[in-house]
């Protein structure tokens, strides 16, 4: 679902960032109003970010959890390892 912001002047679609653990999906219910695809996948790389540097804080391990990106449909358009958020030189 397209949003329209200004009544037909400009529309955004919607973008679910889910996290998947496993079995489990931990759904985001509210999404987000990105331009596009790209603009979502730079919004779970940044997510991904900031949950990786809380875990490193709390002395936690990563656990294989996964960004699901989907749009108001739920087809996912794309997933982000968390993992692929952390750069080790």
């Amino acid at each position: 679902m397209a949003v329209d912001l200004l009544q037909g002047f400009s529309t955004m679609p919607i973008y679910f960032l889910h996290l998947r653990r496993g079995n489990e999906l931990i759904e985001d219910f509210d999404g987000s109003l990105l331009p596009d695809l790209d603009a979502a996948k730079a919004e779970a790389f940044a997510a991904a970010r900031e949950m990786l540097a809380e875990r490193v804080k709390a002395g936690k391990l990563l656990n294989g959890e996964t960004f699901e990106i989907t749009d108001d449909t739920g087809t996912v358009l794309a997933t982000l390892p968390l993992r692929d958020a952390l750069v080790l030189d």
